[in-house]
């Protein structure tokens, strides 16, 4: 919309890892008219960036204002503008038209293996927290299914089975055709 009609800046958003240099560019029809600012995470201060220093560098061209940081440290976490020179005199804050820098650090070998012990610890607190959940209200309404049951005079009886001991001995009895018949015979 309304934002940034005279600028065009990219990119929006950059999430780099320390020390690595970063690019910012500004399109603009009338680049030395235009200059960088930088603003602190949590702070509404705009800072003038206007000249070239050792750890950045601002190069203009015929159409375009090209923004460097060489190194990026945590200190340059913020939103950077691309905006006319004029601009803390005018008191405008065009955060719509900046590129917030988020600085990423490295982790080693030792940091990476807590949190994924850490990750490990509440997956398996997690799937016991589950089990006990969803098997005792389970269990106790089985429970409460038999005690029912059980109560009621009307309910399923147990059928009187023949046990082990009640099978009578097998017989060796003779088929009728052993003595003397052929079952193909009538």
């Amino acid at each position: 919309g309304g934002g940034c009609p005279m600028v065009q800046q990219h990119p929006r958003y950059v999430a780099a890892k320390k020390n690595m240099p970063v690019y910012f560019i500004c399109y603009s029809p009338d680049p030395h008219s235009m200059q960088w600012y930088k603003t602190a995470e949590d702070s509404d201060d705009l800072r003038q960036l206007d000249h070239t220093t050792p750890r950045y560098s601002i190069e203009r061209k015929d159409n375009f204002i090209n923004f460097t940081i060489f190194r990026i440290t945590y200190e340059d976490n913020g939103i950077y503008v691309c905006d006319s020179k004029n601009l803390t005199a005018q008191k405008k804050w065009p955060y719509l038209c900046g590129t917030e820098l988020r600085v990423m650090g490295h982790s080693n070998r030792q940091q990476i293996q807590s949190r994924n012990t850490l990750k490990d610890a509440i997956i398996i607190i997690q799937s016991i927290l589950l089990v006990i959940f969803i098997s005792v209200p389970m269990l106790l309404f089985l429970d409460k299914v038999s005690d029912s049951i059980s109560s009621s005079g009307d309910g399923l009886e147990v059928e009187q089975m023949a046990t082990y001991e009640d099978i009578t001995p097998f017989r060796d009895v003779k088929a009728k055709w052993t003595v003397g018949e052929h079952p193909g015979e009538e």
